[in-house]
């Protein structure tokens, strides 16, 4: 979702000039539309923290970069990862993944508020979610059992 979304978002200047923090993200949002289970307001959000962790110059070096990558940069999942929380719990990016699963409805709000409340297993599925935006699929991984283990609790009851 969000690797697409930069490939968008990066050619806002032109393609050589400074891109401001308001284009940038107002441009991610447009990109983010119906591809995401992100608000508006969390997707502006999301992209003014990005570019707020990236840095004006970090933004503007890669303007243009993206467009045909289905990965967003090595130097970008740190701030992705950093923005993420502040904006959106990683529960609710997750939520129509866990749709897809054979679980109810309100077995897919318990898994998403269990992510959503815990601070720190947010804060892990964001790292995750950026470092697989980045084409990293190992903190991905490390997390299945904590995943299972919250899952498991909201099936099970």
């Amino acid at each position: 979702m969000i690797s697409a979304v930069f490939a968008t978002s990066m050619c806002l200047s032109g393609c050589g000039g400074s891109i401001s923090k308001e284009d940038f993200a107002s441009n991610f949002a447009k990109s983010t539309g119906s591809q995401s289970s992100l608000s508006e307001e969390q997707a502006i959000c999301i992209g003014e923290n990005i570019y707020t962790e990236a840095g004006e110059e970090q933004i503007t070096e890669m303007d243009g970069q993206l467009s045909e990558s289905t990965t967003i940069p090595k130097e970008l999942i740190a701030p992705v990862a950093k923005a993420g929380p502040r904006c959106a719990g990683a529960g609710d990016v997750l939520r129509e993944q866990l749709e897809t699963q054979d679980i109810t409805a309100e077995q897919v709000d318990c898994i998403v508020e269990a992510i959503n409340s815990d601070e720190e297993l947010n804060q892990q599925v964001w790292d995750a979610l950026a470092a697989s935006y980045g084409g990293d699929q190992s903190k991905a991984a490390a997390l299945k059992e904590t995943i299972a283990k919250t899952a498991t609790s909201c099936v099970v009851g």
